[in-house]
Parts: C-alpha cells; structure tokens; sequence
C-alpha cells in the first residue's frame, strides 16, 4: 500500500512540473512589440517622390480700404446738436451730416443772417428809387454786388456750423456723437466708395515684390466664398519705414462684403514649378529644418531637405533626396535613424 501511495505521488509532482514548464514555454512564446519591431522591423506607410508641376500660390496679408476715400472735419468747437447719418449711409456731395449747437463761438452765423436781411432791404429800396430816376445804374450795381458778398459770407457761416458730406459715397466712420465737442479740424465722419475696394498689401518684401504684375488675379476667402480681384498698382520703392512694398488690389464689391478695415490674406498665383515633389504629410520641421524620411536597404533614413513651392497636397523638394526616392508618410515619430521597417498598406 505504502509503495502505490508513493507511486502516486511522484506522478503527480511529474505532472506539476510538465505543466509548469508548458506555462513556461508559452510566456516565452509571447514576445514584445518592441521583440517583433526589432525582427520584422517598425510598420510606415511610403510612397514613392516624383517629378510633379506644381502651382507657386503664395499668400500676402493686408487691409481693406474705400475707393476715394474722404474725410469731413470740424470748422467749430462747439457741441454738436444733431448727426443726420449713421455708419453704412449713402450720401451726396455737401449732404448734411451733422450740425453744431448755437453757442458764442458760432455767433457769426446770426451776424451774417442779420447783414443779409439788411442789404436786402437796401437793394430792394434803392430798386425803387432807381426805377424813379433818383439813382444812377451804376451804384444800384454796386449794391447788388454787396449783397451777393454777405450771402456768399452768410453759406462759408453756414457750412461751418454745419458739417456737410465732401463726396459722393458710403459713410465709413463716425467720429463723434451727439452732445459732444469735437476739436477744430478734427475728422468727424470718412467716406468712401464701396462698389469697389482696395486691398493694399503689407507684407510684400524686396524677394517677392518681382512676382507681381499688373492685372494679376488674386483671390480672398470669405464667408465661405471665393473673390477674386486684380492687381491694380505696383509700387516702385518700398515704404521707408517698413521697407515692404504697398501692392493694391481692386476687388468688385457690389455685395459689400469687404469693408474697410478688414485685415484679410489674398492669394496669388505666381506661375508653376516642377520639381522632385512628396505628400505634404511626409515633411517633418524640428529644430529649424525640414526632414524627410526615406527607406533604404530596408532602414530608415532621415534627410535634411531644401522645399520649395508647396500647395494643399503636395511639397516640391529642392534638394535632400532622389527622384523615386521610397518617403515614408507615416510612422515617422517612432523611427530613428537605421531603424528596420515594415511597410505596411
């Protein structure tokens, strides 16, 4: 009995050590990711750079402004009574925008007033006499020629205690409001045109002011929506204190979706380029430099690239790899250089 109770225990113990050494065998058999990278080598998807023309669009910022723009300032220094107009008016020419409260500064005004009213008095009496001989034409002239120096004083009066529209166009801006004193010469209200409008560039440098030729269409996006307008002027120096070039585009603008003020980037299409050219996903920028990643003999190889004209999809290399070079465009942040890869679909 003794001898069977030990038979049994030493298959049993048999059996515990097959089945650890299974459970054994079966961890070993489970290998890391960083394992199977290191055999079969990191996944990245690649294509393959080629020959490709590519459209040079390149982007400049600049602010909206009015055609023919206009400023009406303020001849008086006193309170202003009443704004006739509001931001988005159409107005004509010597319209009436605004006028000032009678105080002692605009007492000029009445004095006029009263001196009109007294030479027509006088012309009107020396008329009469005139028609019965008592004077000659010569000094009924003369009086007539008096009293259209008081009226024409008496509308200078009257356009200084009032602030009159300098052009035909759409009211801009308003400076002031009503019960406020604005200072002698101060702009109150801008005008403008805005059928059409001027893009003026800020931001075109000595290397790219030869792109630009007049006529040239470039374009804005807003709301949605493509404008297109054309080059309208070229400078021919720089301003001297930003040294960049003010280009002018004229948009049509019937809608009046460009206002003056906005601050807007145009696009430009300054010709084609071809050239070795990959997925813009394929460009890596660090530390100041561009970077594409090839595959060669199976590892990866990170180069430093020259780019050149860019669009939505694609960048144009100028230097730093081969044409039909095998670019990796995904998987690049796992990778160092001569690492194995695994392309994957």
């Amino acid at each position: 009995m003794k001898k069977f109770t030990k038979i049994i225990t030493l298959a049993a113990l048999a059996f515990l050590f097959v089945g650890c050494g299974q459970k054994e065998q079966e961890v070993k058999k489970a290998p890391t990711i960083e394992e199977i990278q290191r055999e079969k080598g990191k996944p990245v998807k690649v294509v393959t750079a080629t020959q490709m023309s590519l459209n040079d669009v390149r982007s400049f910022n600049g602010s909206i402004s009015g055609v023919q723009p206009a400023t009406a300032i303020a001849k008086l220094s006193d309170p202003i009574k009443k704004i006739h107009v509001k931001i988005g008016s159409k107005v004509k020419k010597d319209q009436l925008l605004a006028e000032f409260e009678f105080t002692g500064d605009n007492i000029q005004l009445k004095q006029v007033e009263e001196s009109v009213k007294l030479q027509e008095d006088i012309t009107r009496r020396l008329k009469e006499v005139y028609e019965k001989g008592g004077v000659s034409q010569q000094d009924l002239e003369a009086q007539e020629m008096q009293l259209r120096i008081v009226k024409m004083q008496l509308e200078a009066a009257r356009r200084a205690n009032q602030v009159l529209a300098p052009a035909d166009g759409i009211i801009t801006e308003i400076f002031y409001d009503e019960g406020e004193v604005p200072s002698v010469g101060s702009k109150m209200f801008s005008t403008a045109k805005l059928d059409k409008v001027v893009l003026t560039l800020s931001s075109v440098t000595t290397k790219d002011i030869g792109l630009f030729k007049n006529g040239q269409n470039a374009t804005v996006e807003m709301n949605g929506k493509t404008l297109t307008g054309k080059v309208s002027r070229i400078p021919m120096a720089a301003n001297p204190v930003t040294r960049f070039f003010p280009v002018e585009i004229t948009f049509n603008n019937s809608n009046r979706q460009l206002l003056p003020g906005m601050f807007v980037t145009a696009s430009i299409n300054t010709g084609s380029s071809k050239g070795i050219s990959v997925p813009n996903d394929a460009v890596v920028y660090a530390n100041g430099l561009n970077y594409v990643w090839t595959i060669e003999d199976g590892k990866a190889k990170r180069n430093i690239v020259q780019v050149g004209v860019a669009d939505e999809n694609y960048t144009q290399i100028k230097n730093g790899i081969e044409d039909n070079a095998v670019v990796i465009v995904d998987g690049m942040s796992r990778l160092d250089d001569n690492d194995k890869v695994l392309i994957v679909e």
